[in-house]
C-alpha cells in the first residue's frame, strides 16, 4: 500500500504538519495496528479530513474525548481493519485543575500555560474549559495526565492542585443542538452576521472581536468589518460556531443569509 503523498501535500498551508501525519498513517499500514497522532488544532483537523478521508488504504477516526471537542487526535488504521478501539478505552484522560477563582477569574489560556509549566507538551493537551469559579478541566494524553497528577502550583496568586480523572468522571461541556438560522442583513460583515447568529447585540459582538474572542475559519479575527463568504466558519468563545450555508442578494439589495449554528 502506498499513500499518494504529493497529492495530499499539494496546495496545503499545513505541509509540514501533514508530512508528520503521513508518517503516522504509514506506520499504521506497516504495523497493522492503530496509530494515534498528537492533539491537533481544529483547522488542521479540517485539513486532514479533506486530505485523508477519501483514501482507500487508510481510515481515520477523530477523537477529542467528548462530542464537539475542538482539539482532537487522529487514529490511523488500515482500511481493512476494524475501528481503532472502543470509545471507553481512548488513549486520553482528564485532569481537574482546582483553585478558588471567585475573586480572580482565569481564562482557559491561563490554565493551559499552568499545565505547560509542569513540563507538559502543548501537543499532549486537548480542550480546556472552566468549571465555574472552582478551576478548569482539560483532556490530555494519558501520559500527560499521569505526569502532572497531584502537582501543585499557582495561577497568579491562586493556589492550584491538579488531579487526573477518567473521562467518565468529568463535567464535560454541554453540546449545543444544531440549528439553522435565516437572517437578512445590509452587508456580509462578520459583526452583523455573528450578531444575528449568536443572538448578541452588534456592540457586544464588536467588543468580543476586538478582545480576540472570535475566530474566522479558526484564525483569530480582529476586524468587525471583515466580509464572509459561503463555507466560512465563525467561532465565538463560549458561544459555539456558525457555518455560512448560503448567501443570496435580495431585490432590495440586502443579503439573505442561511447559517448553521453548532
Amino acid at each position: 500500500m502506498n499513500l499518494p503523498k504529493e497529492k495530499i501535500l499539494i496546495n496545503s498551508t499545513f505541509r509540514e504538519e501533514l508530512e508528520i501525519l503521513l508518517e503516522y498513517a504509514e506506520k499504521a499500514i506497516k504495523e497493522w495496528k492503530p496509530t494515534w497522532s498528537s492533539f491537533l488544532s481544529a483547522q488542521l483537523i479540517e485539513e486532514a479530513k479533506n486530505k485523508f478521508n477519501d483514501l482507500n488504504d487508510i481510515s481515520c477516526t477523530y477523537e477529542g474525548g467528548f462530542p464537539g471537542a475542538e482539539r482532537q487526535r487522529i487514529c490511523f488504521l488500515r482500511s481493512d481493519k476494524k475501528d481503532c478501539q472502543d470509545h471507553s478505552d481512548l488513549p486520553m484522560k482528564g485532569i481537574y485543575i482546582t483553585g478558588n477563582f471567585l475573586f480572580d477569574r482565569a481564562t482557559p489560556n491561563d490554565f493551559r500555560k499552568a499545565i505547560e509549566s509542569f513540563n507538559a507538551q502543548p501537543k499532549d493537551i486537548g480542550d480546556i474549559w472552566l468549571i465555574r469559579d472552582r478551576g478548569a478541566q482539560a483532556i490530555c494524553t494519558k501520559e500527560c495526565a499521569d505526569l502532572i497528577d497531584k502537582k501543585v502550583g499557582k495561577i497568579r496568586e491562586v493556589d492550584i492542585t491538579i488531579q487526573s480523572l477518567a473521562i467518565s468522571e468529568m463535567e464535560l461541556p454541554f453540546k449545543r443542538t444544531e440549528k439553522v438560522i435565516n437572517t437578512v442583513e445590509a452587508s456580509t460583515r462578520i459583526d452583523a452576521i455573528a450578531s444575528a447568529g449568536f443572538g448578541l447585540s452588534r456592540s457586544k459582538i464588536t467588543t468580543k472581536i476586538k478582545q480576540g474572542f472570535l475566530r474566522l475559519n479558526w484564525v483569530q479575527n480582529n476586524q468587525p468589518s471583515k466580509s464572509v463568504t459561503v463555507g466560512d466558519l465563525i467561532h465565538l468563545e463560549k458561544k459555539g460556531s456558525l457555518k455560512i450555508l448560503n448567501i443570496d442578494k435580495t431585490k432590495k439589495k440586502r443579503w439573505r443569509i442561511k447559517l448553521l449554528r453548532q
